[in-house]
């Protein structure tokens, strides 16, 4: 995975402040180099590329004939937004950088790269039925019949709403839209690389910064944002999960003792019927069992759809195996839990015993 990727957000054909002007007419790295910033020495693998749209293709027309099923959830202006377009070459420079799947297009081919699901579905139905695009009276068909997970920009959310690769000789100069550069830190350690690291967070402090419009993200910046949520949700599931189990084991406890003092004379009575102090403690033993398993029965079904969701919200972000989670969750919850039951069950044994 590169180490870095930066847009230039200016150059997307949007009004922009007269003193931007000038920075939208030279490179990335020049851009760089005017905040101060050396290339050459902190940066390896550096490569920079165009995005190109055009306004022959529009979402609505990389959706074909799967459009009118579609036309009643989401307004116009959503099916007119123009599509990204990236060279074949190009990409596959990227892909090499991040170490992403490389393609191979006939003359009259394309891909579309999206991984944000909802729009995987519908951009997924368009392709199994063919949809094709146009461009300059050029007819391009659907490599595959389903979209391929990438993307040119690094993100920690797998946002990226659809991006159409093309053969080189699609596009031309007249359709630039958007400059990227992606690369990698010049350095071999852990320290090296922050030291870049920290130039590249610095960069916003340039004077030249304001004239440019240069979108940054970092690896490490990346990791240590989905390090920090995730920290912060495990320590609120955590804290919110002990608090809520141990009062929740506890309220039950002492219901369970109350119920056993109240029962002494009912347990006496018992045992003049005949019945043994082994009946009396198997029965106090499957009561407390069903008094405790009906709260907990519960809370694994709501736990179970609780996980699903979770797990899709996580998938935004990155795949995670999140079995050893569930796993040490569960152990957790058994000696807590069944630790609470345990005592009960004791203490409910010795409170009916026969003096």
């Amino acid at each position: 995975m590169a180490d870095l990727s930066i847009a230039d957000v200016d150059g997307d054909g949007n009004p922009y402040p007269e003193e931007k002007i000038e920075d939208s007419k030279i490179s990335i790295g020049e851009t760089l180099t005017k905040m101060n910033f050396d290339v050459k020495d902190n940066l390896k693998d550096a490569f920079e590329f165009y995005s190109y749209k055009t306004e022959e293709i529009i979402l609505k027309d990389t959706l074909g004939s799967t459009v009118s099923s579609i036309e009643e959830i989401f307004p116009d202006s959503y099916f007119s937004v123009l599509q990204e377009l990236v060279k074949i070459s190009d990409y596959n420079k990227i892909a090499e950088l991040y170490g992403l799947t490389q393609y191979e297009l006939e003359d009259n081919e394309y891909v579309v790269l999206c991984n944000y699901d909802s729009m995987v579905n519908i951009r997924n139905e368009a392709l199994k039925a063919g949809a094709t695009i146009t461009i300059d009276d050029y007819k391009y068909t659907p490599k595959f019949d389903h979209c391929e997970d990438g993307f040119i920009t690094m993100s920690s959310e797998k946002m990226n709403m659809g991006i159409i690769i093309v053969p080189d000789n699609a596009v031309s100069k007249a359709m630039k839209n958007r400059s990227y550069l992606i690369a990698n830190y010049n350095a071999t350690n852990k320290v090296d690389k922050q030291k870049i690291e920290d130039k590249i967070l610095d960069l916003h402090s340039s004077s030249y910064a304001q004239n440019s419009g240069l979108y940054i993200n970092t690896k490490i910046a990346i990791n240590d944002r989905s390090i920090g949520m995730a920290a912060m949700a495990v320590f609120l599931g955590i804290y919110l999960g002990i608090v809520f189990l141990i009062s929740s084991a506890a309220i039950l406890a002492l219901k369970e003792l109350s119920e056993c003092s109240d029962n002494i004379k009912r347990y006496s009575i018992l045992r003049r019927l005949g019945a043994d102090e082994r009946m009396i403690n198997k029965s106090i033993f499957k009561q407390i069992g069903v008094f405790f398993a009906f709260p907990l029965i519960l809370a694994v079904i709501h736990s179970i759809f609780g996980i699903q969701v979770s797990n899709l919200m996580l998938q935004t972000f990155r795949k995670a195996n999140i079995l050893p989670s569930i796993i040490m969750t569960a152990g957790f919850l058994i000696v807590i839990y069944g630790g609470y039951f345990i005592i009960t069950y004791l203490c409910c044994k010795n409170i009916i015993k026969e003096d």
